[in-house]
């Protein structure tokens, strides 16, 4: 057999001799945890806990880390001394390896609930270093200093609740316990609405026919019992066990807070069952609480998958009240006016109040909402419109909706259309856009020529234009957009927005685009950048014959404002020195 020396098996290897080996890194957590795991095993195995079984359980699954127990034990000392017992009560209540109600079991107690079924009763030994003695203990026995001695303790295990379906709510105060799971995705939360049976404390019990109503961050009910119900789906049941008597509430008084039997020195827990009946969606759609929305009838699909956020056709039903409130006046009803049938719209189109559009785009079909909005986001824009709806509504009017979204067109994707079809779709569009910007809706129209400019330009990217000799058609489709944009921030005051996209035009696409340099020169106007105004006109008169005459006009007419802004400049300074 052939031998090899050390140099060379590390050549062999491919190892460089001369660089030395990169440092290891201890991961001091995982060592720490690794030890403490390591020195757990050796004061088991020097008999830090002992078990002798006095009653079989039923089997099944054991107890795991995470899980909810409950337990009646009975801690002794020196032959029988009983230091507490919880014969008598109700059973304690504690979470495996978590700070519970009750605070943190010894961690002997832990290791020895984990071998234990359902209704088995063992008895055990603990040594101080598992016992009430280890630093991860922060359950006190009332009374009594107990974390030096050995204690003998009798544990029946009551029932185990799996980790799955138990929540700490807050460490030593509340845990909840789910008994039947809810459904959906939602939780509680302000400002939601909230319709839920509760019972507990010195027999308060509102009931599934008198559910307790309120709005979640109100202090309707106690802050400890709310936390735990925004943790709740809709249909769910829990138990909330709670270690501190609950705050006086204008729902559940404190006097209804009483807890459970104690035992000497040692505080009670209070049980409380929830059933959350129903989860009211509220939402504070522009953050001000000018305009929330309420669901009243949940719909068919998934938020917000199933939302029509984008711009597409739809089909609604709406009341529309003044001032809000069932016994306001009626001002629009599409059933009466409509004769039974829903109404047909578009939105993105400024034919319904800002408020009303934002809400629809956040529903499913079938959804029933009420929304309750402010003048601005309501009728006082459209009035000015001509709208008939906006003329029955006083100026200054606050209004409510109760509106249903039947259903609606979800506008196919440009890139999922044939390449020809594409173009012609993304040309009806423009043809929209174009339509509200006649009519001065410029912030409307600025948002249908954004999204039609991401579509076009997906295309474009993938290739689609080429694809069918479309280059063209759709270029120039992207040019007119992008110069529609620059004319809506101009009509909109932005002027650095439309400097912004005339300058995508010349430095990216065509640099002598007589529109394009048109639209830049006039946004160097209303900025008296007479120099800069003056380049452009000119570059525009050299770009064809049928654009001088308007150049020419554009630079006479630069020629006038900059000597009228002259004359205004010398008055005022003039002014400044006579005073």
């Amino acid at each position: 057999m052939e031998t090899m020396d050390f140099s060379r098996f590390m050549e062999v290897l491919g190892r460089d001799l001369g660089k030395p080996e990169p440092p290891i890194e201890p991961c001091v957590e995982h060592g720490a945890k690794q030890w403490e795991k390591r020195k757990e095993q050796a004061q088991l195995e020097e008999g830090a806990v002992t078990k002798v079984v006095r009653q079989d359980g039923k089997g099944g699954e054991l107890a795991q880390e995470g899980d909810l127990v409950k337990i009646h034990y009975v801690v002794s000392r020196d032959a029988g001394e009983v230091v507490e017992s919880s014969r008598g009560g109700n059973p304690a209540i504690f979470v495996l390896g978590k700070r519970g109600p009750l605070g943190r079991l010894p961690r002997g107690l832990e290791i020895a609930l984990q071998s234990m079924a359902e209704g088995e009763i063992s008895s055990f030994t603990l040594k101080p270093s598992l016992g009430f003695g280890h630093p991860d203990c922060t359950w006190r026995l009332g009374g009594a200093q107990v974390e030096d001695w050995v204690l003998d303790v009798t544990l029946e295990l009551a029932s185990i609740t799996k980790g799955v379906s138990v929540q700490i709510v807050e460490e030593d105060k509340v845990v909840k316990e789910t008994i039947k799971d809810g459904a959906g995705w939602e939780n509680p939360r302000p400002p939601y609405q909230v319709v839920a049976s509760v019972k507990g404390g010195d027999g308060f019990c509102a009931a599934e026919a008198e559910p307790l109503r309120y709005s979640c961050g109100t202090g309707a009910v106690p802050k400890l019992l709310e936390e735990s119900v925004n943790l709740m789906f809709q249909g769910e049941v829990a138990r909330i066990h709670c270690r501190e008597p609950l705050e006086d509430s204008p729902l559940i008084p404190a006097s209804a807070s009483t807890s459970e039997p104690g035992r000497p020195g040692q505080q009670a827990l209070q049980t409380w069952e929830i059933g959350l009946l129903e989860v009211v969606q509220v939402r504070d759609m522009v953050g001000t609480g000018e305009v929330m929305k309420s669901r009243v009838a949940r719909g068919e699909g998934e938020f917000p998958i199933d939302c029509p956020i984008v711009d597409c056709p739809m089909r609604i039903r709406c009341v529309g009240r003044l001032g809000g409130g069932a016994g306001k006046e009626v001002f629009w009803d599409t059933d009466e006016e409509g004769s039974g049938k829903p109404l047909s719209l578009e939105t993105g189109m400024n034919v319904l109040p800002d408020g009303l559009e934002m809400c629809l785009k956040l529903m499913v079909p079938g959804e029933t909402s009420v929304i309750q909005s402010a003048p601005k986001f309501a009728y006082d824009d459209l009035r000015d419109l001509g709208d008939k709806i906006a003329t029955r509504v006083p100026k200054g009017s606050p209004v409510e909706w109760e509106v249903t979204l039947v259903d609606f067109n979800k506008p196919k994707q440009l890139a999922e259309l044939p390449a020809a079809e594409a173009l012609r779709e993304a040309l009806a569009r423009k043809e929209k856009a174009n339509a509200l910007f006649k009519t001065s809706r410029y912030r409307y129209a600025q948002a249908r020529y954004e999204l039609l400019l991401r579509e076009v330009k997906g295309l474009v990217d993938a290739g689609a234009a080429e694809a069918e000799d479309l280059a063209e058609p759709i270029s120039t489709l992207v040019v007119g957009c992008t110069l529609n944009l620059a004319a809506c921030a101009q009509r909109q005051g932005d002027h650095a927005a439309a400097l912004k996209h005339c300058n995508e035009v010349l430095d990216k696409m065509d640099p002598d685009h007589a529109k394009a340099l048109y639209r830049r020169g006039q946004t160097y106007t209303h900025l008296s950048e007479w120099a800069a105004a003056r380049r452009d006109y000119e570059r525009m008169a050299g770009c064809g014959e049928e654009h001088r005459e308007e150049a020419e006009a554009q630079l006479a007419r630069i020629s006038r404002l900059e000597k009228e802004a002259l004359k205004r400049q010398k008055k005022e300074f003039q002014g400044f020195f006579n005073r």
